[in-house]
């Protein structure tokens, strides 16, 4: 054999070498980025069927389309009167309200409005906490004596708009008041001794882009874990429109059936993929994990917060009455029993 000659043992190596880079740059890379142009495609297909067929899936919004032409409707805070407050007060148009009465202090506005013209609320608040709970509350002109409600999502210190079509027929007709309620948790620290601004609140009517501003505000804050040793996390609070988690998995799985397609014309046109479908699916999986764990960090990062005001630096009795779990009596939180964390 001359010197020029490659050894079968060489030639084997050298085959190995050859598919390891394959296997490194020469499938991974391509892969992604088919992954990256599938789920690009798959997002605009589900955009474009969840738009035809909205009212399909979300039937309770049809009765408010009809109001879609209208203009927005904006309420100052001044416009809020206390009805059940411990001290507050206005400031250059703007109601504060820096103690809670018995736990709850509710703010409330008369109104005239048509509740079929409004579907998503907005209020402007600022200095929200964790240790209180906010809701939006009305009444109707036909039934004066009872009052409806449904709780604001929390957003770090302000609130989410919210969509009222999950009131279903408690907010339909003539809206005579329209009113912001803070309640204490079971700990009873009112909103943690924080003075609460209550800037106003925007009625807005039914369009394509306001339902889309209330996705992404459902979507980039979701409600923070419960205080249970087993979390259950569905990934959007309850007056939200649409899962994350059922779309992150529509959007895989949609994206798969694309990059299949695309392979079978092109195979009916006899050309051949440099990368396998099933290269193609890894990827989009991570794509798909990667969209729904990205909209969940600053909701971690505000637990996180939220468990260090609580916990850290305090004595054990302490973290009982911070409890909500734990002091889920007013009375006595329990007392009698050691803290277990």
């Amino acid at each position: 054999m001359t010197p020029t000659e490659a050894s079968p043992e060489k030639a084997l190596k050298d085959c190995a070498s050859e598919t390891s880079d394959c296997c490194e740059v020469g499938v991974w890379l391509p892969a992604l980025k088919e992954a990256a142009v599938a789920f690009f495609a798959a997002a605009l297909l589900l955009v474009v069927v969840y738009s035809i067929w909205f009212f399909d899936f979300h039937s309770t919004f049809q009765r408010f389309a009809k109001g879609s032409e209208g203009p927005e409707l904006t309420l100052t805070g001044s416009h809020f009167v206390p009805v059940h407050i411990g001290d507050g007060g206005y400031k250059d148009g703007v109601a504060m309200i820096v103690e809670y009465l018995d736990g709850v202090a509710i703010l409330e506005a008369k109104t005239a409005f048509q509740a079929e013209d409004y579907p998503f609320i907005a209020f402007d608040v600022e200095g929200l906490t964790s240790w209180s709970k906010a809701f939006v509350l009305w009444q109707l002109e036909n039934d004066p004596g009872n009052v409806h409600s449904l709780q604001l999502n929390r957003s770090l210190g302000e609130v989410t708009q919210i969509a009222m079509p999950h009131a279903g027929s408690k907010y339909a007709g003539q809206v005579s008041t329209l009113a912001i309620g803070f309640f204490s948790d079971a700990t009873d620290h009112d909103n943690n001794r924080q003075v609460l601004f209550v800037k106003g609140v925007t009625l807005k009517p039914f369009s394509a882009m306001r339902v889309a501003e209330q996705i992404f505000e459902d979507w980039t804050n979701p409600p923070l874990l419960k205080e249970y040793s087993n979390n259950l996390v569905r990934g959007i609070h309850a007056t939200g429109i649409v899962p994350p988690n059922v779309v992150a998995n529509l959007l895989v799985v949609t994206a798969v059936l694309l990059a299949w397609l695309w392979r079978l014309q092109n195979k009916r046109r006899g050309r051949v993929s440099n990368t396998g479908l099933l290269a193609v699916s890894l990827c989009l999986c991570l794509y798909g994990w990667a969209f729904n764990d990205v909209l969940r960090w600053h909701w971690r990062i505000a637990q996180l917060a939220d468990s260090h005001e609580r916990y850290a630096d305090v004595s054990p009795e302490e973290r009982i009455y911070n409890s909500a779990a734990r002091c889920s009596r007013r009375d006595d939180c329990f007392e009698h029993l050691l803290p277990y964390f």
